[in-house]
């Protein structure tokens, strides 16, 4: 049996780290548009629970993709391209998986359990300001870290021009930025609206039965 080359072994080694970051990216974003319309404007069901739950293996399932294809690639360049790996970019897409994989632990420790423990009433439901804190910042870091490695794949133009340190202070830029932008967001917006257009009416049909 033939060995595959070095270019088809990279070929199929960027379809792979194409799924896991479809898989990420389209996950993450789904679980936060099912976390706000279905747990944060309506009570938690058991059914969309167990579907959150499934998209939320899949984008596991998509940061180990990352990982083994992203190892693959740094093997290939030790073995046959050593120049490749003096570029700053890919040592700064693995610190972002790194950052996503403790990320993602404590999604499935600390946030996912609130969720489920919730289940019946609405996502905020007896939630403390600490763990309502800890769930804004853990979901602003899984929104950014997974789409800023989709930037640099497409940003070719920072290839050996940007040191690893100027990349990582914007994504770290962007990470305390979108939290804050989420906070202020849900306090000034989000909640007078749920306040006045959802909680209000259910408590006045609940005063008039």
């Amino acid at each position: 049996m033939d060995v595959p080359s070095v270019e088809t072994l990279k070929t199929l080694f960027i379809a792979g780290h194409l799924v896991g970051l479809a898989l990420g990216v389209g996950g993450a974003l789904t679980l936060d548009i099912i976390a706000f319309r279905y747990f944060y404007l309506e009570r938690i069901t058991r059914e969309k629970l167990v579907l959150f739950h499934f998209i939320a293996r899949l984008v596991s399932t998509g940061l180990l993709i990352l990982w083994v294809t992203g190892l693959a690639f740094l093997w290939i360049y030790w073995q046959h391209q050593p120049e490749l790996l003096g570029n700053p970019k890919i040592w700064a897409k693995l610190v972002i998986v790194v950052v996503l994989t403790v990320n993602g632990h404590f999604l499935h420790h600390k946030v996912f359990p609130i969720l489920d423990r919730n289940l019946g009433h609405q996502m905020f439901h007896r939630v403390t300001v600490d763990e309502k804190a800890m769930m804004f910042t853990f979901s602003s870091i899984s929104i950014i870290s997974w789409g800023f490695p989709l930037v640099l794949g497409i940003a070719r133009s920072l290839n050996f021009n940007t040191g690893m340190e100027n990349i990582l202070a914007f994504y770290f830029l962007m990470l305390s930025g979108t939290c804050l932008l989420m906070l202020l967001v849900f306090k000034l917006f989000l909640d007078p609206i749920k306040h006045f257009v959802i909680d209000r009416p259910a408590r006045r049909r609940e005063v008039r039965s």
